[in-house]
């Protein structure tokens, strides 16, 4: 194809985009039958549209060859190449949600390392403290590991904050189930200084089960999981002392942090053995 056929082509690409763009109703419809086979009635009945509305767009959709009619009813289905559009554009939908409520944070975030739509984080929380107190939202996460009875950690950005946390659900006689994997990096901190050494080894002489565990690479951010119900992700800041981080209870977030927990503590060694 010449390059002048590859741009026709294109431009016809972004109209198509700008085509379900203009109209929320028409990816309404294509997000309906992505869950299944509907009847024109059956769409009316779940959309604010008129009825002439919804004919004029379900005539469009299929002049686009993005729904059709089953053969053998007269159910709306999403054709093949349908699929295929709703799939990235809802990605994209998606993407561009997670840019706009952490619009200074979602270039930092390792989505790369994530095998979750970033979507999923549309829902959470940013936890942030003002710079007076850079480790406020560390607090946030230090609180959370001691109000609940499990904790299962990657460590990537390194705080003290929930070994401080933890230390006095230790002399305090909890029971909270902990279970803390260091990076590279934060593994070398953690052998290296000497009043947190004597912390972690002190904890530990105080514990039954091995608390903390040494990985020989790095990771991008801290990933704690609290009670198998809720992640915190935990990225550095830029330029600014403290810690940005993401809450989250999407279960596909969920599924991911422990996946990726259980992995590394699969791998990992234990940090007095370093």
């Amino acid at each position: 194809m010449t390059g002048e056929g590859n741009e026709r082509v294109a431009w016809s690409a972004v109209e198509s985009v700008a085509f379900l763009s203009r109209s929320e109703h028409r990816f309404q419809v294509l997000d309906l039958l992505a869950e299944s086979a509907r009847t024109r009635e059956g769409l009316d009945d779940r959309m604010d549209a008129t009825r002439v509305t919804l004919s004029r767009i379900l005539s469009d959709l299929e002049d686009r060859e993005f729904i059709q009619q089953g053969h053998t009813d007269s159910k709306y289905e999403l054709s093949t190449f349908g699929e295929l559009v709703h799939r990235d554009f809802a990605r994209l939908l998606g993407t561009v949600s997670v840019g706009q409520k952490y619009p200074k944070l979602v270039s930092r975030l390792p989505t790369d390392w994530f095998d979750f739509e970033p979507q999923c984080l549309v829902d959470g929380e940013h936890i942030h403290g003002k710079n007076a107190d850079p480790l406020a939202a560390a607090r946030v996460v230090a609180n959370a590991i001691r109000d609940g009875s499990s904790c299962r950690a990657l460590v990537g950005t390194f705080t003290s904050l929930p070994m401080h946390a933890y230390e006095e659900e230790v002399r305090s006689g909890g029971d909270t189930d902990m279970r803390v994997v260091f990076d590279s990096v934060v593994t070398e901190t953690m052998l290296e200084d000497q009043s947190l050494r004597a912390k972690w080894q002190a904890i530990e002489d105080a514990t039954d089960p091995t608390i903390y565990y040494s990985l020989n690479e790095k990771v991008p951010c801290t990933v704690d999981l609290i009670d198998d119900e809720k992640v915190f992700l935990t990225v550095d800041r830029e330029q600014q002392p403290g810690f940005d981080i993401i809450s989250c209870s999407h279960p596909d977030v969920v599924a991911w942090a422990d996946r990726v927990i259980s992995e590394s503590c699969d791998l990992a060694v234990p940090l007095s053995e370093r």
